[in-house]
């Protein structure tokens, strides 16, 4: 009997071990497994380098993947809209996770999120509906709003423009949010508003910057992907030659969705021939991609994912205007700060449609159709 209860004993002893151990092997795979996502992201048109929207989106998710000791992320560069299906499909099929950013694939999105319902969708700028997809949606407006105010408190000229891709949602916001913003600053500036109809044509971007430009305008604000960078380059040769004549840049870009400064900065000669080094971006309408993206992302791992609709405004650090302006003096810098402080307190709220900015009888001095 004594032989039996020590038997019996030795039997518990070793199935609590083996329960245990079972137990911290199946707590250990979880953990590998967090560390082992496979994260798949598919840009637009514009590339992983189009220095703007989508360059923001791959740089924040190889910023998080780098940080959390994922796996190198899949990036599959959409060439054609024709592309867009196949490139969502291919990404799903080989990530745990799919970033998509930009309005063209929210057709696509919706019938591939339907397809892989044990993948997560993160989806930058448009809300689809799916227990599995995580919409990302900015305040474009607010960002705008302080990309007007700069450029209505900079120009000399009394004018200002802005040029967008397509009159989609995000683009519009940004347009409209400019517009309320260089009234703001001054009620009678004048405005040249236009949509180039594209993301991806530099030299359609630089064709309208130059047309801006003789009309009178002395900054524009783009926000128009690749089209951008158009507006940019001509504004540099434009740099080049006020340098030399004046000693002073008199033709400025505000950039969009990442500080485009960098992209701004040209060589040239003043007045005096003297080798000089400048940045025609005077600031950018900054979408912090990085946060939203960081943000699911460690939900995501924390097992607390969330679908649908997620807001990023002023108040959430989503947008905002860089921390450095180096082509912004003193004066404008305070108005700016207080500018922000008003859009966070609530004190002054910015609308997102050209509609909504009619009904409010704000339009006047607008070259082009909101």
């Amino acid at each position: 009997m004594k032989k039996l209860r020590t038997l019996l004993t030795i039997l518990i002893t070793l199935s609590l071990v083996i329960v245990g151990c079972s137990s911290k092997s199946k707590n250990d795979n979880k953990t590998d497994n967090s560390k082992g996502y496979k994260i798949g992201i598919v840009t637009g048109e514009g590339g992983a380098k189009d220095k703007s929207f989508n360059q923001a989106n791959v740089e924040a998710i190889q910023a998080w993947v780098k940080e959390n000791g994922a796996k190198d992320p899949v990036v599959i560069e959409t060439k054609t809209q024709s592309d867009l299906s196949s490139n969502v499909q291919n990404a799903a099929k080989v990530s745990d996770i799919i970033s998509v950013a930009g309005y063209e694939f929210e057709k696509e999105l919706t019938k591939i999120s339907a397809q892989y319902k044990d993948k997560k969708f993160l989806y930058i700028d448009t809300f689809v509906e799916a227990p599995n997809i995580a919409s990302l949606i900015f305040k474009e407006q607010e960002a705008g709003y302080l990309a007007g105010y700069a450029a209505a408190l900079k120009s000399k000229t009394g004018k200002v423009g802005f040029i967008g891709g397509t009159k989609i949602p995000p683009v519009e916001r940004f347009g409209i949010g400019f517009v309320q913003g260089a009234k703001a600053a001054n009620k009678d500036v004048k405005i040249m508003y236009n949509y180039s109809g594209t993301f991806s044509d530099t030299n359609k971007g630089k064709t309208l910057a130059a047309t801006m430009y003789d009309s009178g305008a002395d900054v524009i604000f783009v926000a128009a992907g690749n089209t951008g960078n158009g507006v940019i380059s001509e504004a540099k040769e434009r740099g080049v030659l006020d340098m030399s004549k004046g000693g002073e840049v008199s033709h400025w870009v505000v950039g969009v969705d990442k500080d485009q400064y960098e992209e701004g900065i040209f060589k040239g000669k003043d007045k005096d021939g003297k080798e000089v080094q400048k940045s025609v971006v005077l600031t950018s309408a900054v979408k912090n991609i990085e946060v939203a993206v960081t943000k699911i992302l460690n939900e995501i791992k924390a097992d607390k994912f969330q679908n649908g609709k997620h807001i990023f405004g002023i108040k959430e650090n989503g947008v905002g205007i860089p921390k450095e302006n180096p082509n912004l003096n003193d004066d404008i810098k305070g108005k700016l700060t207080k500018a922000i402080e008003e859009l966070k307190s609530g004190k002054v709220e910015i609308v997102g449609t050209g509609a909504e900015l009619k009904a409010k009888g704000s339009v006047t001095n607008i070259e082009g159709e909101l």
